[in-house]
């Protein structure tokens, strides 16, 4: 049976508006929180479109033309791809701190060379709740596509030529049992990979491949005539576009996602598209096909390009401390229209009315796309930093509350900032901290003295981790202390549900009712409880909701307290200041004003946080200690003093400063005995 022959869809067309539309909005911070669904949408219509065309060429010719085909893919997606890659690495070498100009270079080349989403899932990117996003991060979606596109159209010609001596009913039968393998393969590594290795769920191909698929399904019930008439395909068109509204609507950086989240916009998408097929006049085509959705659904290749770059590469030239205003926001989607108005008008369409041979086109879009390589990473060499401090010298001082604060960058800064990420402790060089969250191991690490008479641990996430020099430093010096160590990323040892990567963190629960065990065990003498005040909390995800994160983190506290053994004394300490935006980072713009990357104080810090966990500690007959006025003074936390940089990130202390502070954290050991 030979399919008819690919019609404009005029609500298909007007479907890649709204999809570009939410993702725009999501990302400006205008509204909807859950406008990444657009992406899923976005997977599905090319899975449709590019399916149909192949199996149209397989049932028309037995056949198809790969090179003709990776030829179409290369003008249509690499000129723009190229140009707006090109003008965002550029400007990026100029606006963002000389610390993140590496990273920018790599996502550059990743990006030119097709393989962005395995470059963030690599790096372990949040793409919901990164704080210092790549202005390449959005290129991760093109690279899905890209590798689909490479192996798609060989898979379906494969599985014809298993078929050829079938009859149709058959061959199409094994076709629709192949996708629909596929699909379940890929969504259910989603799901897994959701629960294990959020990053990897979300960038890779294997685990976004069916959705790619499904609307590759819904190309051959269309082109074999498996299309729904009359009102009822309205219906489910309508019900399609309602549920992509929805997921917007709901979702947020909190959902579990991809996981069993994307179901919803994926298989609306696809009931859309499906539902659409029949061409009903009183379907969402009422709605898809006005003007402004038609319009943006013909630039929105290039509006998806455009738009991320010109909103994260301002915001990273001010800084993160201050959210980028609401006019500039607009100015930049505004911005973004116009750019992809040029862009597709002058380089997406010329491009692709081109008619080169087929497989020099192909090696012209390889060739382009190694010479942007090379261009990237030249002007990435050119505008490397020659130094990363104001090459004015500062004195040595010794920690004091309030603290004595430099104003510059000093040279002979320790640890110096372009090492400052990587300055770790001998603690976690060691493997003493469980860095994996997927892991629920309850390390064994002993340090001190193995021996010694007094036994203090100390518990907690990475907050609690970083104290550690100081802890050695003072068992060092007093002599006769056994220390034990007992920390997690991302997991607090007060007992409250943690969520990471949008889901509950259940491994934190296991490895902290473990630790706990441990502890009643070999009861120390001390247990210095210490983390972070700033973990997304299952009931209270949100920064926002303030009382109740601080009702859930007092009743975990009291709980983790009632949970320790009868002899060991507690000593809990208040959370170090929080920036929002690297330090390191912050400081390489600024080597010449420091004071420019400090935060106000009651910013960095919660007072009523603090004051809640001092009178749950204290009313359990617990020692508390409140080490701020080490970090700030009354107004400002700082980040340098004397010639120590305070933070290698957003909040972790530096060894060479937690160090310092020996004495403070021997103070709170001593007066929780």
């Amino acid at each position: 049976m030979t399919s008819p022959s690919p019609a404009f869809r005029t609500d298909v067309h007007g479907l890649r508006g709204i999809a570009v539309a939410l993702v725009l909005l999501e990302h400006a911070g205008l509204t909807f929180g859950g406008g990444f669904v657009g992406v899923d949408v976005f997977f599905v219509v090319s899975g449709f479109l590019i399916t149909g065309h192949v199996v149209r060429e397989l049932e028309q010719r037995g056949r198809v033309d790969l090179a003709a085909f990776w030829a179409r893919r290369v003008r249509r997606i690499l000129p723009s791809a190229i140009v707006v890659a090109l003008v965002t690495a550029v400007a990026g070498l100029g606006l963002v701190p000389p610390l993140a100009r590496g990273e920018l270079v790599d996502a550059a080349v990743a990006s030119f060379l097709s393989v962005p989403n395995l470059y963030f899932a690599s790096e372990g990117t949040d793409y919901l709740t990164g704080t210092a996003p790549s202005p390449f991060q959005h290129y991760w979606s093109l690279g899905v596509e890209e590798q689909f596109y490479l192996l798609w159209p060989l898979l379906l010609l494969l599985v014809w030529r298993l078929g050829r001596r079938s009859s149709d009913s058959q061959r199409t039968a094994l076709l629709v049992g192949t996708i629909v393998a596929l699909i379940g393969l890929s969504l259910t590594l989603a799901v897994l990979l959701t629960d294990r290795s959020q990053p990897w769920a979300f960038f890779s191909l294997p685990s976004r491949a069916w959705e790619l698929a499904a609307g590759g399904l819904v190309a051959v019930a269309v082109t074999r005539r498996g299309v729904v008439r009359g009102h009822a395909a309205a219906c489910i068109g309508w019900a399609g576009l309602a549920g992509i509204l929805l997921a917007a609507t709901v979702f947020d950086e909190t959902t579990a996602y991809p996981g069993t989240a994307v179901l919803l916009p994926v298989l609306s998408a696809a009931a859309l598209v499906w539902g659409g097929a029949a061409g009903h006049p009183f379907g969402p085509v009422v709605l898809l096909g006005v003007r402004p959705l038609q319009y943006l659904g013909g630039i929105s290749y290039a509006l998806y390009l455009w738009h991320w770059p010109l909103l994260v590469l301002p915001q990273a030239a001010i800084g993160l401390a201050t959210p980028l205003p609401l006019w500039a926001r607009f100015v930049a989607l505004a911005t973004a229209v116009v750019l992809a108005h040029l862009t597709t008008r002058y380089v997406e369409q010329p491009f692709r009315g081109v008619r080169a041979p087929d497989v020099r086109t192909v090696l012209l879009g390889v060739s382009a796309s190694a010479l942007a390589v090379a261009v990237v990473l030249g002007a990435g060499t050119a505008t490397d930093p020659r130094t990363s401090t104001s090459g004015r010298s500062a004195a040595d001082v010794t920690p004091t509350a309030p603290p004595t604060f430099t104003p510059f960058v000093p040279s002979g800064l320790e640890p110096q900032l372009d090492r400052a990420t990587e300055a770790s402790s001998d603690y976690r060089r060691e493997g003493c901290h469980v860095e994996s969250t997927s892991d629920t191991t309850v390390n064994s690490c002993v340090l001190g003295d193995p021996e010694g008479a007094l036994t203090v641990a100390l518990v907690g996430d990475s907050h609690a981790a970083h104290w550690m020099p100081a802890l050695e430093g003072w068992a060092e010096r007093r002599g006769g202390v056994r220390v034990l160590g007992y920390t997690k990323n991302a997991c607090t040892m007060v007992d409250v549900e943690v969520r990471t990567s949008g889901r509950p963190y259940r491994e934190c629960d296991v490895w902290r009712a473990a630790v706990l065990q441990r502890l009643t065990a070999d009861a120390p003498d001390v247990v210095l409880v210490a983390g972070s005040a700033h973990l997304p909390l299952v009931g209270a995800p949100d920064e926002a909701d303030r009382a109740a994160r601080i009702d859930l983190w007092r009743e975990g506290l009291r709980r983790t307290l009632a949970a320790l053994p009868e002899r060991s004394r507690a000593s809990v300490l208040a959370d170090t200041p929080e920036f929002a935006e690297s330090v390191p980072r912050c400081l390489s713009a600024n080597l010449d004003d420091a004071g420019a990357c400090s935060v106000d104080r009651h910013v960095g810090v919660d007072p009523g946080w603090i004051a809640s966990e001092r009178r749950v500690t204290e009313d359990a007959g617990h020692g508390y200690a409140d080490l701020t006025d080490w970090f700030c003074s009354a107004t400002r936390c700082g980040v340098v003093s004397g010639n120590t940089l305070l933070y290698r990130d957003y909040g972790h202390l530096t060894e060479p400063w937690a160090r310092a502070l020996w004495r403070q954290i021997g103070g709170a050991i001593e007066e929780a005995r």
